[in-house]
């Protein structure tokens, strides 16, 4: 895979931001870190995605939402800001590319996603491919990646794995979870019967596997729902002196459109 370089912001906790300022620069560190942390944007409520705005949460099933981490600064959680999503899919297995492309259209239903045919449309997006394997049993993984575009605002690219020598219903389920997570599901629900609960898609059983399928039920919707109704600073721009107390690649990238 080739990564191309983009300003990066490693978002974490603030308290860490701040020990990590003194720690490197003193005092004078800690005190501009406390300068520019109060300069940070407030988390603003974006407007639905129309799918998920169409959607009608269903009191009778209830979500997991207390499962769900922030991963931004001050507890907001993180969502797309723009749409459609655009996509990319690893192309050199025509048939697996297929059936992580069912994932796609599933989600697409409830949050716009678009498949792109380069890998440099999704550097605002999400990037899936095949890979040998992951190891301990792992069918997939998603990993967030946060940055600051050239205009200053905080985007996002979710890249997302899924090892080899699965079945290729298999593929599609993994992708589905994977791709649940890359919108906004950072987290696991406690009930299997859940796309998003955190067992195995197979399960061994003697001398057979047997393939655990998920669909996206109303608690996964209920939940993403819950989620993108939050406030988030995805899409807000960002002080300046916030974007050097962080430090940047120098090479921009403009906004997406």
């Amino acid at each position: 895979m080739a990564w191309r370089r983009r300003h990066v912001l490693q978002l974490g906790v603030i308290a860490c931001a701040m020990l990590l300022a003194l720690a490197v620069g003193g005092v004078g560190s800690l005190a501009q870190a406390q300068r520019s942390l109060e300069e940070l944007p407030q988390p603003v409520r974006l407007k639905l995605p129309p799918g998920l705005a169409r959607y009608t949460y269903d009191k009778s099933a209830g979500d997991y939402f207390e499962e769900i981490e922030p991963l931004l600064p001050g507890g907001a959680y993180a969502q797309w800001a723009f749409y459609p999503v655009p996509v990319y899919i690893q192309g050199d297995h025509p048939q697996w590319k297929a059936f992580v492309e069912q994932a796609v259209k599933e989600w697409s239903a409830y949050i716009p996603m678009r498949v792109v045919a380069k890998e440099e449309e999704a550097l605002y997006g999400m990037s899936i491919y095949r890979v040998p394997g992951i190891g301990d049993g792992i069918a997939g993984a998603a990993r967030p990646e946060f940055f600051f575009a050239a205009d200053g605002s905080l985007q996002q690219r979710v890249r997302i794995v899924i090892a080899e020598g699965q079945g290729l219903a298999e593929v599609t389920a993994v992708a589905r979870h994977e791709i649940g997570h890359g919108l906004g599901l950072w987290g696991h629900s406690p009930n299997p019967r859940d796309l998003m609960y955190g067992g195995h898609h197979a399960e061994a059983t003697g001398n057979r596997r047997l393939l655990r399928v998920p669909t996206i039920t109303k608690r996964d919707l209920n939940t993403l729902k819950r989620v993108y109704e939050q406030p988030t600073l995805m899409g807000q721009v960002f002080p300046e002196s916030y974007r050097r107390l962080f430090g940047q690649v120098r090479e921009e990238i403009p906004a997406p459109g």
